[in-house]
């Protein structure tokens, strides 16, 4: 070996070393993670947003490690966070709708690390992650707000500024600040309808200058479809969207204060993620998430924060994908995987070693039946192919150069295109072990919450 690269091994090897021997070393480290429901990376400013919609999501990235291009495996809450508490596809932990409840015979990080003397706890923001869906395996304490305050509750507390989870989880903490402790913590605010408490709203939006008779008509109508939208109108609502990742972005800094406070920051592993983005009108006419396969949909916001992470690699360019957060954090904390487990460790990256990249990213939607049929996508750094399923059996097919069209707008699908041919075969290789539809998907009408889903935009 030249003394030039035994030299970069030799620094290499020292740097993910140190990490272990950080993260390690007895007590082990704190694990926090944090998912924002339906934040876009590229409404961050660390991600190189115009807007200063994250300034504490800002400082806490300049001190992690940030993942330029993390993919989420589906645009929709409960089978995203399954997705991130498993390290699975939807299609192998099958909780792939809304109403997929997440098996006995799954096992999650909040599991594995109870079992290892973690005290657990978890703080739900959204009907889409109540405990019936089983996400509550291995948690101690499984708080949702829906539970614990009614819609008039939470609207008066949101419009005076107050975000009633982060009250719930900094009385956690303080409570909890001597064990060792696996907390999660999920903030709903970025979802629509885009809500914001008023000073956000003036801030980022402004007021509602359009041709509806008021502000509320003019919501009803954008969120039933019922009426094509000017730009002012589109600037109007991404704003309102803004103010809502600002509002989240204070919470986060209270959380992190409150670490501070009380002595554990530098002893906790902070993970900062989301389970999906959101189409801010870029496609088919739509604000929203469910039925998109887009990079607005699936492109999140990935930060690794914890002691022995912070090294001179602070950026990583590479794409990497949520389900890999779970194999990472095991790593860290030296405990076995589970052979189940799809996502890759991100440990090398974060060490800037050699790492072997995943070659193709798999992301599926299968929404309620009233709204969409199933899409399946297919990308590699460079290319997407997506299938969009119709009703009469037959397969839509778009496929994007990502390196010429980030934005995707222009679908060059074409069968004798060499890589949207390849491309073809591998999602059809993927798929063929339990088909297209993996587990049943069940109609909204079923599930009893017709009208909480409606409120919530998932139902026009």
């Amino acid at each position: 070996m030249e003394v030039g690269n035994l030299r970069i091994w030799l620094s290499l090897t020292l740097a993910f070393g140190l990490i272990i021997i950080q993260c390690t070393r007895e007590p082990k480290p704190n694990v926090v993670v944090i998912t924002i429901d339906t934040l876009r990376a590229d409404h961050l400013s660390c991600y190189g947003y115009a807007k200063p919609t994250s300034p504490r999501i800002d400082a806490l990235a300049a001190e992690s490690v940030l993942f330029e291009k993390a993919l989420c495996q589906a645009p929709q809450t409960l089978p995203s966070h399954t997705s991130i508490f498993t390290g699975m596809h939807p299609r192998h932990h099958r909780s792939i709708t809304h109403e997929s409840p997440v098996e006995e015979g799954v096992q999650t990080l909040a599991e594995l690390l109870k079992a290892r003397g973690y005290r657990t706890g978890a703080f739900i923001s959204s009907h889409a992650l109540d405990s019936k869906y089983n996400l509550t395996q291995g948690f101690d304490t499984y708080w949702e707000i829906h539970k614990e305050y009614n819609v008039a509750e939470r609207k008066a507390a949101v419009r005076n500024g107050i975000d009633l989870t982060t009250e719930a989880v900094l009385a956690w903490l303080k409570g909890h600040k001597d064990d060792r402790f696996f907390l999660w913590v999920h903030w709903f605010h970025p979802h629509r309808p885009y809500n914001p408490p008023p000073i956000y709203k003036d801030r980022f939006a402004g007021t509602y200058d359009g041709d509806a008779n008021s502000e509320p008509e003019f919501i009803i109508n954008v969120w039933r479809n019922r009426i094509e939208l000017s730009q002012a109108d589109v600037s109007y609502l991404r704003g309102c969207y803004d103010g809502e990742v600002a509002f989240t972005d204070r919470q986060v800094g209270r959380l992190l204060d409150e670490l501070t406070a009380l002595g554990l920051k530098a002893k906790t592993i902070i993970v900062l993620t989301s389970d999906h983005g959101e189409i801010l009108y870029e496609h088919e006419y739509y604000f929203g998430h469910d039925i998109g396969l887009y990079d607005e949909c699936l492109w999140v916001p990935l930060l690794f924060y914890g002691p022995g992470l912070l090294i001179d690699h602070r950026r990583v360019s590479q794409p990497v994908e949520t389900i890999d957060i779970m194999p990472t954090l095991l790593d860290l904390l030296e405990i076995s995987k589970p052979k189940e487990i799809e996502g890759k460790s991100l440990l090398p990256l974060i060490a800037g070693a050699k790492f072997e990249p995943v070659t193709y990213f798999f992301s599926e939607t299968f929404p309620f039946p009233e709204k969409s049929l199933p899409r399946h996508a297919v990308r590699t750094a460079q290319a997407k192919l997506v299938w969009k399923e119709t009703s009469s059996g037959d397969i839509i097919k778009e496929f994007y150069d990502l390196s010429k069209d980030p934005g995707e707008t222009r679908n060059l699908y074409d069968i004798t295109n060499p890589l949207a041919a390849h491309l073809d075969s591998v999602m059809t290789s993927w798929i063929a072990p339990q088909g297209l539809h993996p587990a049943r998907i069940p109609s909204a009408r079923e599930s009893g919450r017709w009208r909480i889903l409606k409120s919530l935009g998932y139902i026009n």
